[in-house]
């Protein structure tokens, strides 16, 4: 008998001190499932890396002026480019340009992906436009191309079905992580995948709840997040408002890292400055590198009042800081 083990997944949910207890008390269980020997075999294809150029890059000495700038460039003199890998429910989405609700994260994502790589062509000693989206020095994220087969899986498919039985039947999202994918569009009023169009029969707006309001209870400048302490007690209490946001930690094994993954606009691991592909590295020093590492985390500083997240952002290490306020 084969055993396959279920990756570790958790839902994305609070700050500070409950930050933790919300981020692993929902781990699913671990008991291994059972399919008979050479059944069920699982055969995946590969995604499509999608890209963005951006213009008007430009770095400068520091100390200098925007006047001395020149122009920032890849090795190869083209401009800087940032590609993300997507699924093929993605990369219908991209190509399709629909629904809104859907495309406009994944641009989002192919937006910052392409500041970071602008940033990561900057050389030390020098100011830079990278991150810079308004005004008469604005650099510009334009553009948007499939460059071919990615490294991320695209989609999946079982053959092999045992003797009088049948093998799942997966959605690309599953495919990649072992646990479906948000659709994005349910606050919206879209219809899913599932036919949930996010109303109940009376027209009232089922999916949202309690986060609709979430910048109420959270309050973020730049990287340190003030978190209302009575919100996150009771999403604490009754995680459910939270099941329909698609953010979640996946464990990489080949990076040892927790990755974030499913990080919409509008979700409560957004609020909170995280974003998809973001690898967690610490809590408060003490470095996340496998189960038990996150579960001794949880030991450790569930009853914190504040704490600090170090995660690392394509090739940037970014701090945040998370506070309870009464």
């Amino acid at each position: 008998m084969a055993h396959a083990h279920p990756q570790p997944r958790w839902w994305l949910l609070g700050g500070s001190g409950l930050f933790l207890g919300l981020l692993f008390s929902t781990l699913p269980p671990t008991t291994a499932g059972c399919v008979y020997h050479d059944t069920c075999i699982k055969v995946s294809s590969a995604g499509t890396d999608w890209c963005r150029n951006m213009a008007l890059a430009k770095r400068w000495p520091v100390g200098g002026s925007f006047e001395d700038a020149e122009p920032i460039l890849r090795p190869d003199g083209a401009a800087p480019r940032g590609c993300r890998c997507f699924n093929d429910a993605e990369d219908q989405i991209l190509d399709d340009e629909a629904p809104e609700c859907r495309f406009d994260p994944l641009i989002d994502e192919l937006d910052q992906a392409t500041r970071q790589e602008c940033q990561a062509l900057v050389p030390p000693g020098y100011d830079h436009n990278c991150w810079t989206t308004s005004g008469s020095q604005a650099s510009v994220v334009e553009g948007l191309f499939n460059q071919g087969s990615g490294a991320c899986i695209g989609n999946c498919e079982y053959g092999s079905p045992p003797l009088h039985g049948s093998c799942p039947t997966p959605n690309p999202y599953e495919c990649a992580t072992g646990g479906g994918g948000d659709d994005g569009c349910a606050s919206e009023g879209y219809e899913t995948s599932t036919g949930d169009s996010g109303l109940d029969d009376a027209g009232s707006d089922t999916s949202g709840g309690a986060m609709s309001d979430i910048d109420t209870f959270v309050a973020c400048d730049e990287h340190a997040c003030e978190i209302d302490e009575a919100f996150a007690r009771r999403l604490y209490a009754d995680p459910s408002p939270l099941l329909d946001q698609a953010s979640r930690l996946v464990y990489d094994t080949k990076l040892q890292r927790h990755v974030l993954q499913g990080v919409q606009r509008g979700s409560l691991a957004y609020a909170l400055g995280l974003r998809t592909g973001d690898q967690l590295e610490s809590v408060d020093g003490m470095i996340i590198h496998d189960l038990e590492s996150a579960l001794g985390a949880y030991t450790r500083f569930s009853n914190a009042t504040n704490l600090k997240l170090r995660v690392k952002r394509g090739t940037q290490w970014l701090d945040f800081t998370y506070t309870f306020v009464p």
